[in-house]
């Protein structure tokens, strides 16, 4: 693994796991009680499943859908990956326990070693975790797939205000209106234009996500509709061939009863042409290392079976 994300750095790093192309054989295994298990038949996930705990075996084979067991995988093994590689201790010991907002964490006994903040998401087939050994700060990850096809019929028998109001509970009556009013730069056609707005509305959404997940807090915390993003750009998608990131956007205003906050942190990334992902900290003088897309055989087995 790259030199990012191992102990000893002072910054937040984040990494990635794309689920799709490390288990890619098992979507059509129809949905139900016993999907994950029987998918867990096949060696190459039994190899990744050995990797964790009973508990945490049991979890992720508890899944209804496939999809959803991969995305649970791979955040358990991202979880171990990172302890392991920040807190000096083997496999066996990156013990995952919860903070006091039920937020993942390791927080080891032995107050020698370094201790590491993370926060993990997943969506689609994408599983994004960032971390810091510093302490004081807290982390918020969010990853969002803007999903056009599920997403547009809908759009189109509701009208777009209607469908945005939708979600007015999570967002503050300026942010509704930015959200409705807002058309692309360039000109589109219909279909290409809802296109454009509904990535505009994600960028929104993962920014706000991100941001409460670095409080620790849900998406139902009581001052959502107080706290209000402005000034918010979509990065431009990734969409050449053979070449996975996009733009970034880090000059969001982040706004409380009408109050500037500062003190935070944070950036919107691109992923390909249909992912973003929102990163939040509460230090602004610890930098965000670039995001790597992490490899199964590369990245996670060398540290996992090492012997050292």
């Amino acid at each position: 693994m790259a030199s990012d994300g191992t102990a000893g750095t002072s910054q937040v790093f984040r990494w990635v796991l794309d689920v799709q192309p490390e288990w890619p054989c098992s979507d059509n295994i129809k949905a139900g009680r016993d999907a994950a298990s029987r998918w867990a038949v096949e060696n190459n996930n039994q190899r990744a499943l050995n990797l964790l705990t009973s508990d945490e075996r049991e979890k992720v084979l508890r899944f209804y859908h496939v999809r959803d067991a991969k995305l649970s995988l791979a955040s358990q093994l991202l979880k171990h990956c990172a302890v392991v590689q920040n807190c000096r201790v083997s496999w066996a010991e990156s013990v995952i326990g919860k903070d006091e907002n039920h937020k993942p964490c390791f927080i080891p006994a032995d107050g020698a070693k370094e201790q590491l903040q993370f926060n993990v998401s997943h969506h689609g087939y994408l599983v994004a975790l960032a971390g810091c050994t510093n302490q004081d700060v807290r982390i918020g990850v969010d990853v969002v797939q803007v999903d056009t096809s599920k997403d547009l019929p809908r759009v189109r028998e509701e009208g777009w205000p209607s469908w945005v109001r939708t979600y007015e509970a999570v967002f503050s009556a300026r942010e509704v209106q930015d959200i409705i009013t807002w058309t692309p730069q360039q000109s589109l056609n219909e279909e290409e234009s809802l296109k454009a707005k509904l990535r505009h509305f994600y960028a929104h959404w993962c920014l706000k996500e991100a941001y409460v997940k670095m409080t620790g807090e849900a998406l139902m915390a009581p001052w959502l509709q107080q706290m209000e993003f402005r000034n918010v750009k979509e990065p431009k998608a990734q969409t050449s061939t053979g070449d996975n990131w996009g733009g970034t956007f880090s000059d969001v205003e982040i706004w409380h009863d009408g109050r500037l906050v500062t003190g935070v942190k944070m950036e919107l990334q691109a992923f390909r042409n249909d992912y973003m992902i929102g990163t939040a900290t509460s230090a602004i003088d610890v930098p965000f290392s670039p995001f790597q897309l992490l490899d199964l055989q590369r990245d996670i087995y060398p540290v996992a079976e090492s012997k050292s």
